[in-house]
């Protein structure tokens, strides 16, 4: 007889309790906490007390736990003669037992039936030998299992945790780590274990809890193709391609390589989304979360593009969504504007010189010898002064443009082209001769050239008086040569100048000019300017050095997930199976069972 002192629930007084009285009160307590569904089960008839003694030998002790390991046992017996698994001498106990003839070799048996079948019978086993109360654990097993069954967190001693090799799937570190939110110091070898098989949403609270890494390359220990995307893109998402974004939704990184690639960032195919649906097994965020971040990307990539293209106002919700290392470089692309001067490296990228063209207007002629960029914006600079009728500004702006020998071949033609016209339009034409002799014949507009010099020869044989006048009448409309939408420009200017005699007079002019040679098919007596419309164009490409790198992707399930904890703690109850004794373990031999 053991003896312990308990407090008396009534008095508050030390009382002596024997080992008998304690395991009667630990199976009322499991009476209190059994699941309605059993307490409102209806009763019947139960063993008689010749039949409960007999069920003592076996460690199952009260009528109630009779009634429970027979149906476990009858569960177990007709899975197992179905799928014939089991060893015969164990279905063979099970059928003694269940006959009325319970033995000492019962837990032996279901120990080996068990070991037989699924995972989920061993589950209910457990359960049943918990909510009995049987003790057919071992002291550590029985530590362990109520550990396991506790809706509540609780504390279990340390000689009671699994060894490293008793815990092979690392099923039980892992939810006593969940359940204790203590996943960050989940160890190595039992964070391995637990890789291949456990729900994602587990792996998701080690990522963010900071217990695996790029390093650990936890992919590789995935069986679905899926899974293992998707955890590259959360780790290591320099190793993700396209194809892999696309078969994971991932539309950020959709949208930034399409902007890297020179494309609308909006156009993303419905397919994509189509495989987005399909992925259960990392659809778990939020329609409000996923609504966000899509906003979120709207937001960076559409304002990168509108910037790429030119649109200044762009730059002030850049400096909310670009991160800050970024945001000082946009700072210096715009303060540049100020002075015209920016770093080399602003400089050097291209998918910038629209923002940086729309940002900055000379005051004066650009030097072409600072850079490609400023050499394109003198270009355009001569250009928009002819076109704007300030030959002033045109002259003192071409005069830099030929000067400055180490240009392009295409800008350094249109550049001796504009000279042509300007000495044109001051009846200058053997200075323009001149300049059009300096076009490159190699150059892919030379034949617009040669006509150039045809239209020099031939007013040159001219009377002056006989002559037409020397402008290009498309370039009085502010208009490249041949433009088809003189006619829009032309009434948008009358309008403008509608109180300007001059101007409106000289606006009447050139559309009279553009009529006639309409209307005869000759366009010969106009000055073709530019040679090629496309020299004058600002590069297309992306401002790839404002691009932000590609950020892991967020996770996509719901953190400390009930239903992930759930499938980890009945894996952990499944591998209490060799915890189970040879006989039973009988808690006290002088124990009278009553009903």
């Amino acid at each position: 007889m053991v003896n312990d002192e308990r407090p008396d629930p009534v008095t508050g007084l030390n009382v002596s309790m024997s080992r008998a009285d304690m395991v009667e009160a630990w199976r009322e307590q499991r009476r209190a906490r059994r699941p309605r569904s059993d307490a409102d089960e209806p009763r019947t008839a139960g063993p008689d007390g010749f039949a409960l003694r007999r069920w003592r030998r076996a460690g199952v002790f009260g009528a109630d736990a009779v009634r429970r390991v027979e149906r476990l046992l009858t569960a177990l017996r007709d899975a197992r003669s179905a799928a014939g698994t089991a060893p015969d001498w164990a279905v063979q106990t099970l059928d003694q037992c269940l006959d009325g003839d319970p033995v000492a070799q019962l837990p032996s048996a279901v120990r080996a039936v068990l070991e037989h079948g699924a995972p989920g019978d061993v589950v209910t086993a457990m359960a049943v030998v918990h909510e009995a109360g049987l003790p057919w654990l071992t002291p550590e097993g029985q530590a362990r299992l109520e550990h396991l069954m506790d809706p509540e967190p609780t504390e279990i001693p340390r000689e009671f945790l699994p060894a490293l090799a008793e815990d092979v799937s690392g099923a039980f570190a892992a939810q006593y780590a969940l359940r204790h939110d203590d996943v960050a110091r989940l160890p190595p070898a039992v964070r391995d274990r637990v890789l291949p098989w456990a729900p994602v949403g587990v792996v998701d609270d080690l990522i963010d809890a900071g217990a695996i890494t790029s390093d650990d390359e936890p992919w590789n220990l995935r069986s679905d193709a899926r899974e293992q995307d998707y955890l590259r893109a959360r780790l290591a998402p320099e190793q993700v391609d396209q194809a892999t974004a696309e078969a994971i939704g991932w539309q950020e990184y959709l949208r930034r390589r399409r902007l890297l690639d020179g494309e609308d960032v909006d156009d993303v195919g419905d397919d994509v989304g189509d495989e987005r649906v399909e992925r259960s097994a990392t659809a778990d965020l939020s329609g409000e979360d996923a609504q966000d971040a899509d906003e979120a990307e709207d937001d960076l990539y559409g304002l990168l593009q509108s910037a790429a293209e030119g649109d200044t106002s762009a730059v002030k919700g850049l400096e909310y969504a670009l991160p800050r290392y970024l945001v000082l470089r946009l700072r210096q692309v715009r303060d540049g504007a100020l002075t015209g001067n920016w770093p080399a490296d602003i400089l050097a990228d291209r998918g910038l010189w629209r923002l940086m063209s729309a940002l900055w207007e000379p005051k004066a002629a650009v030097s072409p010898r600072r850079s490609p960029f400023h050499a394109m914006v003198a270009l355009r600079h001569a250009y928009d002064s002819l076109c704007a009728g300030d030959l002033k500004r045109a002259r003192a702006q071409v005069e830099l443009l030929v000067e400055h020998e180490q240009g392009e071949p295409r800008h350094n033609a249109e550049a001796w082209n504009m000279s042509a016209y300007l000495a044109l339009l001051d009846e200058n034409l053997d200075g323009a001769l001149v300049a059009l002799h300096n076009v490159d014949e190699s150059h892919p507009a030379a034949e617009l050239a040669r006509r150039n010099r045809d239209l020099l020869e031939s007013r040159r044989t001219r009377a002056r008086n006989d002559r037409t006048h020397p402008s290009n009448p498309y370039l009085e409309l502010g208009l490249p040569h041949r433009s088809p939408v003189w006619k829009q420009r032309y009434r948008d200017l009358r309008r403008e100048f509608a109180d300007d005699r001059e101007e409106a007079a000289r606006l009447n002019r050139a559309m009279r000019r553009i009529q006639q040679a309409e209307q005869h098919e000759d366009w010969s007596d106009f000055f073709v300017l530019p040679l090629d419309a496309e020299a004058f164009r600002l590069p297309d490409d992306p401002p790839t050095t404002l691009v932000p790198p590609v950020e892991p992707l967020p996770r996509r399930t719901a953190p400390h997930n009930s239903d992930d904890v759930e499938i980890v703690r009945r894996r952990a109850l499944a591998e209490l199976l060799p915890t189970f004794v040879n006989a039973p373990r009988r808690p006290d031999h002088q124990h009278r069972t009553t009903q």
